[in-house]
Formats: structure tokens, sequence, C-alpha cells
């Protein structure tokens, strides 16, 4: 497994894009960029047969980045690789987690599957197995374990339907109640908690949330208090840290009454706590700032300029906070795309 990770590593050229992250996909990336997490969360929905057919605890994370059309890369949340219990051959678990109802979901994953599983074989001379997951929450209506948004849309017949090219998605849907999340078997205390906090606290008006953590105090000083093994990080004060920026960055609740929340929960003192979501959160507003304003110059250069290819994308994100303000400055004026970038 770990040479199949390597092999997608080399695979090029590529030139990496890099998505503006919403506090949700930020979360979400914490917790299960770790195998031991991600395993606890995929047993725990996996139907009996799936669940039976993988070894768990060979999971793990395979790179997820990928050539598509024209080289251009295409990002898909987590890759994992996995052993089958039978020893027939890989699994490749595609996971991908949406906050917001998307009807493309199922093309999109359908597209990063085709093209995943020609690189192993590619690199392998095998086909692997596939597993595509997927990971939902928000406002959308719930919706069955075995497909994704939109997939049940009323229309009118369509005779072609059939024919087309489809993807079955094993579905997580944490627009659930609370009950159902803290009653699921073999999670880790930190999957369990980061479950709940997607789930829930978007939701919740400010005076709510300290009696949502209230509720989840034994999870919280699960995650705070536990000795994890040196391959199954995060967990402690860098997993408080998460859990606390992202309930400010998606909650009205004051830093003062989380911190306070907070340390009466985990015996902690309060100006502790404070001082640190203070300088996670404002640190998360500065970050998010800067990538704001390059989507918006990177729109203003397609709209002037026309399509922008990998590389260009690739220098305003990654930009320093002048150049961002040379660049807009240069844009109203400038006759090329090379003269707005190097003036």
């Amino acid at each position: 497994m770990r040479g199949f990770s390597h092999e997608l590593h080399a695979v090029g050229p590529l030139q990496q894009k890099v998505p503006l992250q919403s506090p949700h996909d930020q979360l979400f990336h914490f917790t299960f960029r770790h195998a031991a997490h991600a395993a606890s969360w995929l047993r725990s929905i996996a139907p009996p047969e799936l669940r039976a057919a993988i070894d768990w605890s060979t999971l793990a994370a395979a790179d997820d980045r990928l050539p598509g059309l024209w080289l251009r890369p295409h990002l898909a949340d987590r890759v994992f690789v996995a052993a089958r219990r039978d020893d027939s051959c890989l699994v490749l678990i595609l996971v991908e987690h949406k906050s917001h109802p998307d009807p493309e979901v199922q093309a999109q994953l359908l597209r990063y599957a085709v093209l995943l599983r020609r690189v192993f074989q590619q690199r392998h001379g095998a086909l692997p197995s596939l597993l595509a997951v997927l990971l939902q929450h928000g406002s959308a209506p719930r919706r069955g374990r075995s497909a994704g948004f939109g997939s049940d849309v009323a229309a009118a017949p369509d005779p072609l339907a059939p024919w087309q090219p489809t993807l079955r998605l094993l579905v997580d849907d944490l627009t659930s109640d609370a009950a159902a999340l803290l009653e699921r078997d073999g999670l880790t205390a930190l999957t369990r908690l980061t479950l709940l906090c997607l789930s829930h606290l978007p939701h919740l008006a400010p005076d709510q949330v300290p009696g949502a953590f209230t509720r989840w105090q034994s999870l919280l000083r699960a995650v705070d208090r536990c000795d994890a093994p040196p391959d199954t990080p995060p967990l402690g004060p860098d997993a408080i840290d998460a859990i606390g920026w992202y309930t400010l960055a998606v909650t009205d609740v004051t830093p003062e009454d989380l911190s306070g929340t907070f340390g009466r929960i985990l015996h902690r003192p309060e100006d502790t706590i404070m001082s640190t979501l203070e300088r996670t959160y404002q640190k998360g507003k500065a970050e998010g700032k800067a990538e704001g304003r390059a989507e918006t110059l990177l729109r203003m250069l397609h709209r002037r300029f026309g399509p922008l290819d990998a590389a260009i994308e690739q220098r305003v994100r990654g930009g320093s906070s002048a150049d961002l303000d040379a660049w807009t400055d240069r844009i109203l004026d400038a006759p090329t795309l090379t003269a707005v970038l190097d003036g």
C-alpha cells in the first residue's frame, strides 16, 4: 500500500490546485486525514457485507491528486487504500464531504473513480475494487444510504436514463438526530465529536452552544486527555483547538462563553483556553480573508482574459498580501494577463 500511495504521488506533471476550504471542510480534513479515525467512521456506516469484506486495520491514506482532462487536477476530499480479507485485490475508498446540496456529486465522483482506477491499473496491472463514500450534512432533505444529493429528484421519465453511467454511493447523512450519532458503535472519541459538531453546531443559537458541549462533555474530555499512540493523531490540545475554532467559525457564540464552557468541562483555567481560542480563530480568519481575495481576483482575471491555466491559478492563490494588492490595482488597466502579474 505504501507503494501505491507513492505511485499516485509521482503521477504528473501536476500543478496542485488548492481549493478554498470552508470551516466544515477544515474540520473534516483535520479528523479524517488520519486513517484510525477514518476507519472507525467507515466501519460504522458500512453494511455488514462490506464491513466483513475489508480489513479495516490496513486502511491507509493514499494520495488524492491525479491528473484529469488537460492534466488539470481533480481533487477528492480523501482517498484511502485497504486490503480485502480474501486477498483478491486492494480496495480504493474514495470519500467526498458535502456541507451543502450538490446534484453533481455522483458525476463528480464517477469521473474521479474512473481516473483513479485507470492510474492504479497502469501502475499495477490489475483493477482494484472501489468504494465511493459521501458524508453529507446541511439543509438538504434526508436521503437513504445508497444515493447522493439530487439523486431522487422527481422528473419526467427519460428512456435513456437506464443507460447512463452511474456510481453507487455509500452515504452517511448527518441530518439524523444526535442520539443516533451517540449510539454508533466503534467510533473514536474525536470521530464521534467531529460528526456531532458538523451535524448540529451550525444550526444552534449562541445560547444553545454551551449546552451542546455540556451534553458532549465526556467526548470532549476523552479527546483532550486521551494518550494516543504516535500513529493516531490528532488528540489533546490540538484537537480541542480545532473543535473550538470550528465552533467560533460556524456559530455566534462568544469566545468568552465558549472558553468558559471548555474550562469548566476540561478543568483548565479559562484564560488559557480563551487565549488559545482567540489566537486560533483570528489566524483562521486572516487566512480565510487572503484566500477569499485570491478567489475574487481569479474570477476577475477569468472574465477579463478568459480561461486560466493551472500554473496561473496556483500562483495567484499562493500570492502574498502585497502581490494581491498589486495585481488587483493593475487588472483594470493592464492590456494582458502577463502585464497584470509581472507589471
